[in-house]
């Protein structure tokens, strides 16, 4: 979905968000990025809000006073440093996991959110090319034929979907499957709990949770 921080449009298309809620959203994209062992949904769009926003306040230094300048820059900064260790992150997990990442985003339809920007998924598919080209070139190649070929589903690196996670609870959420063995548990709104992550990843894409 698309962002805009213009309290005037009436777009359907657009969601109108304040500066400090696009923040306030990388922030906790940013968090959930860190100790999330999968990728989750792109945030590009946040992210380029985000940037243009501070490009627009640095124009404008020339207009303020020096101490509002070292505020705005202090800020600025702190900004700019979630944004690149947030792409690092993501970038890191794309290297990782190329081939697991890629045949997400193939086998979803049109209705599916996309994990990866498609910036992202050219990273993807050309990172995953190179490293297997050159792994044929420099070992593959020179063993004997019956050893050439990888067998993908044993030699695809796939991220632990199984590890245990701590999140906190944005909404009063029921019936939750936690455990497949126990009953369902109701969560409420500002709880924190310790699960695996694979049961509760729906409620992280529908931010309904957020890890911590």
């Amino acid at each position: 979905m698309d962002l805009s921080l213009d309290d005037t449009a009436n777009d359907d298309e657009y969601e109108q968000l304040t500066a400090a809620q696009v923040l306030e959203r990388l922030e906790e994209s940013w968090v959930n990025e860190r100790l999330s062992p999968h990728l989750l949904e792109t945030q590009q769009e946040v992210v380029d809000c985000l940037l243009e926003q501070c490009q627009t306040v640095e124009d404008n230094f020339s207009q303020a006073s020096s101490f509002a300048v070292g505020i705005h820059q202090l800020e600025i900064q702190r900004i700019k440093y979630m944004v690149t260790d947030y792409v690092r992150t993501r970038l890191k997990k794309i290297e990782k996991y190329a081939e697991y990442a890629l045949e997400e985003e193939l086998v979803k339809d049109d209705q599916s959110v996309p994990h990866l920007s498609p910036a992202e998924f050219v990273y993807a598919r050309e990172f995953h090319r190179n490293t297997r080209d050159h792994l044929t070139e420099m070992a593959l190649k020179h063993m004997p034929s019956a050893f050439q070929n990888l067998d993908k589903q044993k030699s695809m690196a796939v991220p632990n979907l199984n590890t245990f996670i701590f999140f906190k609870v944005k909404e009063d959420v029921n019936d939750v499957q936690v455990d497949p063995r126990e009953t369902p548990v109701d969560l409420s709104k500002d709880e924190i709990h310790i699960s695996k992550y694979l049961p509760i990843a729906p409620l992280l894409e529908q931010t309904k949770i957020k890890l911590v």
